[in-house]
């Protein structure tokens, strides 16, 4: 039994299939613990979302953020090896996992803890990334 599909097709004898898993996946990710971040593929991966988590994480709020590159968590501590495996990786279609010191708005440091997912469009071109972020810096 594959549980994610099992779950997925549960929805499929519902004529709101659409709505519900539109609204489903709307819900879990705007009220998840975890920092979560959309970009599109272009120059700069410019940030489309941002939910409520991500700016207890960082400090900026979702306007701060929109239009920008996530590399604004960046500074002199961050481990430029993490961020050319990040770059490396999510280029080639794979799922990036890591840890790097960022940055808050106020410039204190955490070590964050990341997972980047390359979203498909239709035609299986990567047409955006999802991000997916916690601090572990009590863990680090």
């Amino acid at each position: 039994m594959d549980l994610t599909t099992d779950v997925f097709n549960v929805f499929d004898h519902d004529d709101n299939f659409r709505e519900v898993m539109k609204r489903l996946l709307e819900a879990s990710i705007a009220e998840s613990f975890n920092g979560v971040l959309i970009t599109e593929t272009g120059p700069g991966y410019p940030i489309i979302y941002a939910n409520a988590a991500f700016s207890e994480l960082t400090g900026y709020a979702p306007n701060e953020v929109m239009g920008k590159s996530p590399a604004i968590l960046q500074g002199p501590e961050t481990a430029p090896e993490v961020i050319a495996r990040l770059e490396a990786e999510i280029k080639s279609g794979e799922v990036f996992h890591g840890r790097a010191i960022n940055y808050r708005k106020d410039g204190s440091t955490f070590m964050m803890e990341w997972k980047i997912v390359p979203i498909r469009n239709k035609y299986d071109d990567i047409s955006h990334y999802l991000a997916i972020q916690k601090d572990v810096s009590m863990s680090a």
